[in-house]
């Protein structure tokens, strides 16, 4: 079970990214990956950075101080202090701080997958590559966003609950497996978790540390999905698994997955 986790004033991961500041108050390391949070610190006059949306998180802005300015498609919202303003997945964004004084906000990110983007932009940056969309384009792929003045266009890519059965997939550790690689790839595995529930593909996940066991519920149109579905996880390669088919999805069953 995680533990309680507080971030005291100065404290936290801080990153500069370009001008601006990045404070990480919550990893994701204490919500089971579900939730990133950090504080940032927009400068004067800071520009905005391309209008992008992204197919993989929200994002929410709750601002602190200062004025910021944010930009959704064509509109522009100037918000002050108290303002909150959620963007989902698929909503184009950026933000500028147009004033003369230092704006500060909270930065939400569910799941969590943008705090690892602001590690990898600020080492772009400590690298001395140009940051220009040559050099931003792999970034923004490994972290499902995209450039765009346009809200995503509706998509049946899912398919709807009466579509998909639910499979069971038992995982066993293999007694040879390499624990510090297995470690070092924990992180990596509790991102995908997350956006495999966003997607609706992944239910419950439990995990048996005494018998070395996992068990993952897998939401997919057939075996051959739900297989498919498990080797996109980064710790697939450690565990020999079985995967059954439970009992097709009753209309309780049915209407409680609409609701995720």
């Amino acid at each position: 079970m995680a533990r309680v986790s507080i971030v005291r004033p100065g404290e936290g991961e801080i990153l500069a990214s370009g001008p601006a500041q990045v404070r990480i108050l919550e990893t994701g390391e204490h919500t089971a990956h579900r939730l990133g949070f950090a504080e940032i610190t927009v400068p004067p006059g800071f520009p905005s950075p391309l209008q992008h949306r992204h197919s993989q998180h929200d994002e929410g802005f709750y601002v602190l101080s200062g004025t910021i300015r944010f930009t959704v498609g064509p509109d522009d919202h100037d918000a002050g202090p108290g303002t909150w303003v959620i963007v989902p997945t698929g909503a184009p964004h950026t933000f500028a701080n147009p004033g003369d004084e230092t704006a500060v906000m909270l930065n939400t990110f569910t799941p969590d997958l943008y705090v690892q983007y602001f590690r990898d932009f600020k080492a772009l940056i400590d690298s001395g590559q140009p940051v220009n969309a040559a050099s931003m384009e792999p970034l923004w792929k490994n972290y499902a966003t995209e450039i765009s003045t346009e809200y995503a266009p509706a998509t049946a890519t899912s398919p709807g609950p009466a579509a998909v059965q639910t499979f069971m997939a038992v995982g066993t550790l293999r007694p040879d497996t390499d624990l510090a690689r297995f470690g070092a790839l924990r992180e990596a595995e509790h991102r995908q978790l997350a956006v495999l529930r966003s997607e609706r593909r992944v239910g419950a996940h439990y995990v048996s540390p005494a018998r070395g066991a996992t068990f993952v519920e897998i939401i997919a149109a057939g075996e051959k999905e739900a297989t498919e579905t498990l080797r996109t996880l980064p710790f697939a390669q450690f565990f020999d698994v079985e995967v059954y088919p439970t009992v097709p999805p009753d209309a309780a069953e049915l209407a409680h997955r609409a609701q995720l």
